[in-house]
């Protein structure tokens, strides 16, 4: 099943490659059109081959999908769709940091220090990427960051 779904995962990335074919690359201080999806499809590639190498024997769960999983799934889901409804109202400091958080705490299962401080530094690292070094206009929300 692993091989099968690195094969999808290398065909999407091989597709992205090609649709972005013509469009330009530019550098790292200024990046083109095709920047980022020749670095998400190259970083697909290689990870679809660590699915379709064989390695070491995984141990599968018959039953993985019980009813608590499911739920904890929909809950997952809930705040994504939470994130996406309340991201330009709350602006993306707030609502990642929130969404980081519940995800530490709720997902991963993080004692609330280490989710907590997490979070700031994921959403910290994020800014910094996004609105300081590539200078994209993330939503600021009614706080104003």
């Amino acid at each position: 099943m692993e091989r099968k779904s690195g094969l999808v995962v290398f065909f999407l990335a091989v597709v992205i490659l090609w649709q972005g074919r013509g469009l330009s690359f530019g550098g790292l201080h200024a990046p083109g059109p095709g920047f980022f999806p020749t670095l998400v499809a190259a970083i697909l590639l290689i990870l679809s081959l660590f699915l379709m190498i064989p390695g070491a024997k995984r141990v599968i769960e018959e039953n993985s999908l019980s009813a608590r999983s499911f739920i904890r799934m929909l809950v997952v889901f809930a705040a994504l769709v939470a994130y996406f409804f309340f991201l330009e109202t709350l602006g993306f400091v707030i609502i990642s940091f929130l969404l980081m958080a519940f995800l530490f705490l709720w997902v991963a299962r993080q004692k609330w220090y280490f989710a907590f401080s997490s979070a700031v530094i994921c959403i910290a690292l994020a800014y910094i990427l996004f609105d300081v070094l590539l200078k994209s206009n993330l939503p600021r929300g009614v706080f104003g960051f």
